[in-house]
């Protein structure tokens, strides 16, 4: 028999966590081990448990006290990024912008659900991206990355759309390098033909195209 799917909630609504954390606690295959309420302790428990999933809400207080961001979400995906850190990340989030949902996705998400999602669904997700390694994204925004990625005719690898995340948080070629663990010049070839595939005159006006079909969010 497999082993329990490892689930971190990140959730600093105690009604919208604890409702979470019992429902999938009912399922035999789920292991909840916590829940996270802010970034702090997200960060923490990344550094020394063994987590599969992290069910992550974008917008969490940076303190325990004070200071939501919306986008620490994306700066707790950096950092698992960053640190190799083996574990699987679906957001669970209000935004259901295509904005999101595509800078989650360069930033290394493998699912995204609105807060909505029904829970045989969520179940559906987390077993999925756990077992079959495969990105799961809610059956209700399908439809808006769908359109988003048709709607220009610009199609990213999924290297393009994490270098245009970077460089739209105004990373140098060298420092993006330096992540990803590649060539300076891969980087700026990399820049170069983004710069391109969107018809844009330099880097700033590629951030701001990109923005505007909701490839970012700035």
């Amino acid at each position: 028999m497999n082993e329990s799917i490892k689930i971190l909630i990140a959730e600093d609504h105690p009604v919208v966590a604890e409702s979470y954390a019992n429902l999938l606690s009912d399922s035999d295959d789920f292991k909840v081990l916590g829940i996270a309420r802010t970034a702090q302790e997200v960060y923490h428990r990344l550094s020394f448990q063994k987590i599969d999933i992290l069910l992550l809400d974008l917008s969490l207080p940076n303190r325990s006290t004070s200071e939501y961001s919306q986008i620490v979400g994306f700066e707790i995906l950096d950092f698992i990024k960053e640190n190799k850190i083996d574990v699987r990340s679906i957001i669970l989030s209000t935004h259901e912008e295509a904005s999101y949902i595509q800078k989650a996705r360069s930033k290394g998400a493998m699912g995204y659900l609105c807060k909505k999602v029904e829970m045989f669904e969520l179940r559906e997700a987390i077993r999925q991206v756990q077992h079959q390694r495969k990105e799961y994204i809610h059956k209700n925004l399908l439809s808006k990355i769908i359109l988003v990625e048709n709607s220009d005719g610009i199609n990213l690898t999924q290297r393009e759309r994490t270098i245009l995340g970077y460089i739209s948080d105004g990373l140098t070629s060298r420092e993006i390098a330096d992540k990803l663990n590649l060539a300076n010049d891969t980087i700026r070839d990399y820049r170069d033909g983004l710069v391109k595939k969107f018809g844009a005159k330099n880097s700033v006006n590629l951030i701001k195209i990109a923005a505007e079909n909701g490839y970012l969010t700035i």
